[in-house]
């Protein structure tokens, strides 16, 4: 198949790429300039954007005086939970609604789908009920266990595709070995299918960071509060002290980043490379 580009359409394609790249950067490279820059250079005119004489004062200060180091670990419990909890039940589910032959799989396949058209907000209140009968208001597995189950949807349909792309000559070659089908599914299917493993880990590890609203409404202590509630508290205590404000918005931030340059590599991965050959 020709190339549908040629060399100048090529060189064209990764400066516009890269021209916005760095636009989408530029917010957060400016964060990183201000937490590192000394007080009050925020308001110099004009403001630098490379400190002259860098410091991490600022870092110190919120994690250790300001409280971020609980906040922080707060919300490291609830995403790692989160997307152990996720990833862990929406892979046995996709195995099964994929290579598992059973009356209703289809239905109960268009059932998870169907959660997605619920929006989470809208069922809030009756999950805030149902974590306080159960004595899990004010508690981090209160914020846990209803969001794994709300991005259920999303990974047990990423899931259930990549067992279903599979070949079925894997299992028919473990069941000729004399393979149970527990052991089809961990030492066969399950190593071929980390690339959508570690994207769900992505995706659900990002969206449970990110999460304020439901970890506002069940938690009620501050130092159980998550990095998000923390933020928000700082912007608010720390009025004008930009400096501050943007280290822990850069010590927010870098979890998620960390993850995905740690996870990326499966995206593209060959994960049936040679799952057929000889």
């Amino acid at each position: 198949m020709r190339n549908q580009f040629t060399l100048p359409g090529r060189v064209c394609v990764v400066i516009t790429m890269a021209l916005l790249s760095a636009l989408m950067l530029l917010p957060l490279f400016w964060l990183l300039s201000v937490s590192i820059q000394r007080s009050g250079d925020v308001f110099a005119v004009p403001p630098p954007i490379l400190p002259s004489d860098p410091t991490f004062d600022h870092y110190a200060y919120v994690w250790s005086a300001g409280g971020v180091q609980g906040f922080f670990l707060n919300s490291v419990i609830v995403a790692v939970g989160t997307v152990v909890g996720n990833v862990g039940c929406a892979t046995l589910a996709g195995f099964a609604l994929a290579r598992l032959p059973f009356r209703g799989r289809q239905a109960a396949f268009g059932t998870v789908l169907a959660t997605m058209l619920v929006p989470f907000p809208s069922i809030m209140l009756s999950l805030f009920v149902v974590a306080k009968n159960l004595g899990l208001y004010g508690s981090l597995v209160g914020v846990v266990a209803p969001l794994a189950a709300a991005y259920a949807w999303l990974t047990v349909y990423i899931m259930k595709e990549a067992f279903a792309a599979l070949p079925v000559e894997l299992e028919e070659a473990a069941h000729l070995d004399g393979c149970s089908p527990l052991t089809t599914f961990l030492h066969v299917m399950l190593p071929l299918v980390k690339a959508p493993m570690a994207t769900s880990a992505i995706l659900v590890f990002t969206l449970t960071w990110s999460e304020f609203l439901w970890p506002l409404l069940v938690l009620r202590l501050p130092e159980d509060f998550t990095i998000t509630i923390g933020l928000q508290y700082f912007m608010s205590a720390l009025t004008g002290n930009w400096h501050n404000i943007a280290a822990v918005a850069i010590l927010a931030s870098a979890p998620t980043i960390t993850v995905f340059l740690l996870l990326q590599r499966y995206f593209f991965s060959g994960h049936l490379t040679g799952a057929t050959k000889g």
